[in-house]
């Protein structure tokens, strides 16, 4: 069984990996039985995404968390304000998904499983897989997409809290038969916490899907490309200010080159963006048709500000697109990027205020589309491709528990 708080109809990374596991868990002949929430207010939607678990059984929850309850008062896009943050801060023990907790334990005590497996944020889901695995006796699978003590985009704050979360992260890696983080990070620093577990910690990165990759034809006009949501530690003024200053220094006009941010972007960012004549924004599109869209570009760009647990979820995909790569800003997280790069793929990573190397590094590239040369480059990560990635899931399982042949 996977719990999974997101799934489609929500969008985004956190309904994804979920997503593509239960794709192909079934070629490696364990059949996925997804435990979900019913439907709640979100900011983006993906509708499409799921004709890729085309009969999958999905079990859907009630739940009183305030996602919920709002899509029950009428509510059905959700915009983040300022004064959202202290509440949700407030609460966050250690998150707002707590309501969930009951409901999705009391449905998932009904369910014939073999395995547990929990992908998380909200870690409120842990604890329920956690006392599932204490009712059924079940191995306990858990699936870090972010670091939790250290969750950067929900900050714990005070002494309750931290106290809350130390107490229930040590209570699930001591519990879990098997912990599985998408990033070394994350795996380094439990380990640091947690020695014991360190023969039970793995790294399953988040991948891409080849079949999602199609050769496209890019468009007449110069376009820069940015996949992915735009929030605080991915703020992107400085990269509008470095292609406004190609814009000058090219001897050319703001309609011969697009500044492209496909994906959702917070209300705080958007007002200023939409200033700007030579940008166009998408807002989010489903999965399929985000990437297509991105892959006709010229140029990738990816913009991060964050500390070492900001590692952008897409990098296996932007390595996928084949696009050169300007990478705004230096994170401990983008190392999957870096290595790429010490490969010979394409990409380069730029201070975030390095506005003038930037800006030279896209002329560079313009320079060449102009003379209809065109840089591209292939991942040197074959072996992340969604299947080969939810294999090694299957084979972790399989070495630590032995496969069940009731299966």
């Amino acid at each position: 069984m996977i719990i999974s708080y997101y799934w489609p109809p929500l969008g985004g990374p956190g309904s994804l990996r979920p997503i593509k596991f239960a794709k192909y868990l079934p070629k490696f002949d364990f059949l996925p039985i997804i435990l979900t929430r019913k439907d709640i207010v979100y900011h983006s939607y993906d509708r499409e995404i799921e004709r890729d678990v085309e009969g999958v059984r999905v079990i859907k929850t009630e739940s009183l968390d305030p996602a919920r309850l709002l899509y029950v008062l009428g509510m059905r896009q959700y915009t983040i304000s300022g004064w959202h943050g202290p509440i949700k801060q407030t609460i966050n023990f250690p998150d707002n998904k707590n309501p969930w907790i009951p409901f999705a334990y009391t449905t998932g005590k009904k369910i014939e499983y073999d395995y547990i497996f929990v992908t998380a944020p909200p870690f409120s889901a842990f604890i329920t897989g956690y006392y599932l695995a204490k009712r059924t006796g079940k191995p306990l699978i858990v699936d870090f997409r972010d670091a939790w003590l250290e969750f950067p985009f929900m900050p714990y704050s005070g002494q309750l809290q931290k106290r809350f979360v130390r107490y229930w992260e040590k209570k699930i890696i001591n519990n879990a038969h098997l912990i599985i983080v998408v990033d070394d990070n994350i795996r380094s620093t439990l380990i640091r916490r947690y020695p014991d577990a360190t023969s039970r910690i793995y790294v399953i990165p988040n991948g891409y899907d080849p079949v999602d990759f199609k050769p496209t034809h890019g468009p007449e006009v110069f376009t820069i490309s940015y996949l992915g949501t735009i929030r605080g530690e991915r703020n992107p003024q400085t990269l509008i200010n470095t292609v406004e200053r190609f814009i000058a220094t090219a001897g050319i006009g703001e309609n011969d080159v697009k500044l492209k941010f496909i994906g959702h972007i917070e209300s705080s960012f958007l007002s200023n963006i939409n200033r700007y004549s030579f940008i166009e924004t998408t807002g989010h599109l489903p999965y399929h048709r985000a990437i297509a869209e991105f892959c006709t570009a010229h140029l990738a760009v990816l913009i991060t500000t964050g500390s070492k647990y900001f590692f952008p979820s897409r990098q296996n995909e932007y390595l996928a697109s084949g696009l050169p790569i300007i990478v705004c800003g230096r994170s401990e997280g983008l190392h999957l990027l870096e290595d790429a790069f010490k490969k010979g793929y394409p990409g380069w990573i730029f201070d975030y205020k390095n506005i003038e190397g930037m800006r030279k590094k896209i002329t560079e590239i313009y320079q060449k589309y102009r003379k209809g040369v065109t840089v591209r480059g292939k991942t040197p990560f074959k072996e992340y491709t969604r299947e080969k990635l939810t294999q090694r899931l299957a084979e972790l399982i399989r070495k630590i528990y032995g496969f069940r042949e009731a299966q």
